[in-house]
């Protein structure tokens, strides 16, 4: 079974106590039953009279004079502490000392003791009968017992559930046994014929802040809730944490003081002993409350001092982390101007080639270059590499240099291409590769001979408006050596050729609708009769303002002829 399956008892499966204590229980319950009729069924079982006399007579009920008659003790007790004290022996007597081996009964014992003390302290504070309240104490966690017992297997469990505050183990016992101790007590509650309402203090003790129950019972509630705080304190290894709680929910449910609460306390350990006493249960020597709260307020300045020396690594560690961010931030700079130093420098306003890049992050993954042959054509292009951050300026930086080497010797864009590739090949990093369109712009033919590498198209817009696409011709550099490239071969005609990045044409104009091809065909289409740098302007302004679109660079190239009052 596991933790999260449902567990199902059966009444004929839980333990029971002697036929004359539950006799003496259902009695209790009538209205019409007198003392004499108690005392003669307390007297059929010689072993529960003997008991019973043994108890009343310790000091654990302080009479003034020996009780030797079973009758006696009934008239003296009264009903209510007949019944509580039957409850205590059967409780006790309810389960063999050797029937679960794995169990550690007598440390059960214990807490037990420490809950119906505990209890019993706290109803002082809350006009409350402490017999009462010593009783449901002794009852609340028995659930537990009966839990182990219904289920051997699992009965070892009880060593870590000790170690636990309540609300852990509350959690941790539904997860091992499919049940809580405070649902079976119901169950068992029923089977032995206890009263509603006590039924109820002990089911709902653990949710006594959501309980419907009368004021005074909802009281006992939460006495039981607080006693099981109280008990968790000598268990549990984080006993400063568990105390604070403890003080916390004293003050919350029940409104004790501090110092109330820590009296409650430091009064259980004596009480636990001359009350196993008094019901026959043997138990270690209880630790001296003092004891407790020393060891906690050492571990307490332990955390405190851990804390400090945790916080002065952490102070450290964020300095050294300012240090080298602003080492790295000064690299990324010195970085940044030397990439910015790649790109060609702006020309007179008859030039026909100009370019634009901006970066998304400290460094680009964008380039674009230009520069004249002897002549007089020039070539152009515009890349983009894949990824982003140092790796990826690294590789548009040796892309830039190829390109610009090799193009003053080999004159045919496609070749270029070609032989940039397999150099590239030669050393990429797998996964790497670098989409680029490049061209070669005669001014004297107003020709351009164009090759696409894996890059979105191109558009060139006529003067008349006209939009073409000129898409790519080849796979993207890098990638597989030996690939071959084609020319597309057209002429501007007072047109203009427009390269760019797909950080452009992926930017959002509205939330989740990006500009795409088509609509910076549009825009471009729009804004063509502006001057270039107005162009520019107009066309990023709108993207680069709203940083949070700008997902990635923006590289932009122009290619028009142009006269000197152009």
């Amino acid at each position: 079974m596991t933790g999260k399956d449902t567990f199902t008892v059966k009444p004929a499966d839980l333990p029971a106590p002697p036929q004359a204590a539950l006799k003496i229980l259902r009695a209790c319950s009538r209205k019409d039953i007198n003392n004499s009729e108690l005392a003669e069924l307390a007297t059929h079982d010689p072993v529960l009279s003997t008991e019973l006399l043994r108890i009343v007579n310790s000091a654990f009920f302080s009479m003034p004079s020996d009780i030797k008659s079973v009758t006696r003790a009934v008239n003296l007790l009264g009903q209510r502490a007949l019944r509580n004290l039957v409850l205590c022996i059967s409780v006790r007597d309810s389960v063999r000392q050797n029937a679960l081996p794995d169990f550690d009964i007598s440390s059960f014992w214990e807490d037990t003791l420490r809950h119906a003390v505990a209890a019993r302290l706290l109803a002082e504070h809350s006009d409350l009968d402490d017999d009462e309240c010593f009783t449901a104490g002794l009852l609340q966690d028995f659930g537990l017992l009966v839990m182990c017992f219904l289920q051997p297997s699992k009965a070892s469990v009880w060593h870590d559930l000790r170690k636990l505050d309540p609300d852990q183990r509350y959690e941790r016992e539904q997860q091992v046994f499919g049940i809580t101790h405070d649902n079976l007590l119901q169950i068992l509650g029923r089977s032995w014929s206890l009263p509603d309402e006590l039924c109820a203090i002990l089911g709902t003790h653990h949710d006594c802040k959501a309980s419907s129950l009368s004021d005074a019972d909802n009281r006992m509630c939460k006495i039981l809730y607080l006693s099981d705080w109280m008990t968790a304190i000598f268990n549990v290894q984080q006993t400063g944490d568990c105390l604070r709680q403890y003080q916390s929910l004293a003050n919350e449910l029940l409104g004790l003081t501090l110092e109330q609460a820590d009296t409650c306390l430091a009064a259980m350990p004596a009480m636990v002993e001359s009350s196993a006493v008094a019901l026959g249960l043997h138990i270690q020597q209880q630790p001296d409350f003092e004891d407790i709260l020393s060891q906690a307020n050492e571990r307490l300045a332990e955390e405190n001092m851990s804390y400090q020396e945790l916080t002065w690594k952490l102070e450290n560690a964020l300095a050294e982390q300012d240090r080298l961010a602003a080492a790295l931030d000064r690299e990324l700079q010195v970085a940044r101007e030397i990439q910015t130093g790649l790109l060609p420098s702006r020309r007179d306003s008859r030039f026909p080639v100009i370019g634009y890049n901006h970066s998304a992050l400290e460094l680009s993954g964008d380039f674009f270059d230009f520069f004249e042959l002897p002549d007089g054509r020039i070539y152009f292009n515009l890349g983009d590499v894949s990824g982003k951050g140092v790796t990826a300026a690294l590789l548009m930086a040796k892309t830039c240099s190829l390109f610009r080497c090799l193009g003053k010797r080999e004159h045919d864009p496609a070749r270029l291409l070609s032989t940039v590739n397999d150099e590239l090949a030669e050393t990429m990093i797998r996964g790497m590769f670098v989409t680029l369109t490049c061209g070669l712009y005669d001014p004297a033919t107003d020709q351009v001979q164009l090759v696409n590498a894996g890059h979105p198209p191109a558009l060139l817009i006529s003067k008349e408006g006209e939009i073409t696409e000129l898409s790519a011709s080849g796979p993207p550099l890098g990638i597989m050596a030996g690939s071959q490239y084609t020319i597309e071969k057209t002429s501007l005609s007072g047109g203009c050729l427009y390269l760019f990045s797909d950080g452009l044409i992926e930017c959002e104009y509205a939330p989740d609708r990006v500009l795409g091809v088509s609509g910076l065909a549009k825009l471009l289409h729009k804004l063509h009769d502006r001057e270039p740098d107005e162009l520019i302007k107009l066309l990023f302004s709108q993207f680069i303002a709203q940083a949070e679109t700008l997902k990635d660079d923006i590289t932009l190239v122009m290619v028009e002829k142009r006269t000197p009052h152009a």
